[in-house]
């Protein structure tokens, strides 16, 4: 195999969430989320091409050594989701409490700030509707490795070594898996029905007054952050990564509506 350098690019990659809590501090307002996840093979289309990407465990040390917790959080990198520029999300949505390099990948711990757009957004993360965790800064040291016997599906694998994270946040969509919202609490309503099979939710639902009120799903295109391109997870099974809103996501938020007293 062959490595090749290449040169310092800017950078944004977010991270679907498995699961969606708010640490149980009193406050209601402090998410602990992932903002990347580590040594996790993703097929990746950019300006760097067709190829798989990884980030080590180590590539964000020297950033976080630099800047301790002294990060921008900005909702969908300050973009719509169609990759223009935001001017409404451009005002931060939180304050970093801790932000750290783990095995999984990199941890923060966000208070939430008492404005408009972060009241929206945080209300969207509590209710299932933003399930997606990003970052955004320079790809600053990488390496291009090409596989022995180049042939049809041998992509090659580009390794982040040093990241140069500015930014991070929750994001519309994603193009990643692993990463995940954390905490410590949730709602029993919300939990159970997440532990319900997906083909016996809208039944369990149902038993419940409230539920034959319409909330509209509207059509979600299929996008993900601009410079990703149509990014996949290759490991264990294939699965696209730039995710439309889940078939499930109405059931979720009715369910959070509910425990709210909205319906």
């Amino acid at each position: 195999m062959s490595d090749e350098q290449l040169p310092t690019r800017s950078c944004d990659r977010a991270y679907a969430l498995e699961d969606l809590h708010v640490r149980s501090d009193g406050s209601g307002r402090v998410v602990e989320a992932y903002a990347a996840a580590f040594n996790v093979r993703s097929e990746i289309y950019d300006q760097d091409g067709h190829y798989n990407e990884t980030l080590p465990t180590t590539s964000f040390d020297r950033t976080i050594q630099h800047k301790g917790v002294n990060f921008g959080v900005l909702f969908n990198h300050a973009r719509t989701v169609d990759g223009e520029p935001n001017p409404m999300a451009t005002m931060p949505i939180g304050v970093p409490l801790e932000v750290r390099s783990d095995e999984r990948g990199v941890f923060t711990a966000t208070r939430y700030l008492d404005n408009p757009l972060a009241d929206q957004v945080l209300d969207a993360v509590k209710n299932g509707a933003i399930k997606a965790q990003s970052f955004s800064g320079r790809f600053v040291k990488s390496t291009r490795t090409h596989p022995e016997g180049r042939g049809q599906g041998r992509l090659p694998l580009i390794t982040r070594h040093e990241i140069d994270m500015r930014e991070y946040g929750p994001a519309v969509f994603a193009a990643y898996k692993e990463a995940a919202i954390l905490g410590t609490r949730a709602e029993q309503f919300v939990r159970t029905l997440l532990e319900t099979p997906p083909d016996q939710r809208l039944d369990w639902l149902q038993q419940f007054e409230g539920l034959t009120t319409p909330l509209m799903d509207p059509e979600v295109p299929v996008i993900g952050t601009p410079s990703d391109g149509p990014a996949e997870v290759v490991e264990d099974s294939p699965e696209l990564a730039r995710h439309s809103a889940r078939p499930s996501l109405r059931s979720r938020i009715r369910a959070a509506r509910i425990t709210r007293g909205m319906e």
